[in-house]
């Protein structure tokens, strides 16, 4: 009986653990640091302003997928650019049937999709 116990306690750890993600990232490879902030289709106020140093990633909140990103704005050199939700369709798209999504800012408005990070990323 115990050990039907600790089978069920461990898949239930387990499974639980599967659930805790962050599947979307930013990747930050422009020439300078940038801001961000991002709306999530949950809440009525958009996230904080955050840092992304020059070639570093962050990840966004838990559980907070591409496909509920519905704006994107990231500042750099004291331009702002915003990404609307019609602008990230495609990338939406992209990601759909992903666990992740990375967006990687090549600087300059310049905004990818991939599925997974990429190889050289380093998280700050």
């Amino acid at each position: 009986m115990k050990t039907i116990r600790l089978a069920l306690l461990l898949a239930a750890c387990a499974s639980l653990g599967a659930c805790d993600s962050w599947p979307t990232s930013l990747d930050n490879r422009a020439p300078e640091d940038v801001t961000f902030r991002y709306h999530h289709r949950l809440y009525d106020q958009w996230s904080v302003w955050a840092p992304v140093s020059h070639d570093r990633a962050v990840l966004l909140a838990r559980e907070h997928r591409m496909r509920d990103i519905s704006g994107l704005e990231i500042t750099q050199g004291g331009l702002t650019y915003r990404y609307a939700e019609n602008a990230l369709a495609p990338v939406h798209r992209f990601c759909a049937g992903s666990a992740s999504c990375s967006l990687v800012y090549r600087g300059g408005g310049r905004l990818e999709a991939r599925t997974k990070p990429l190889t050289d990323s380093q998280f700050q």
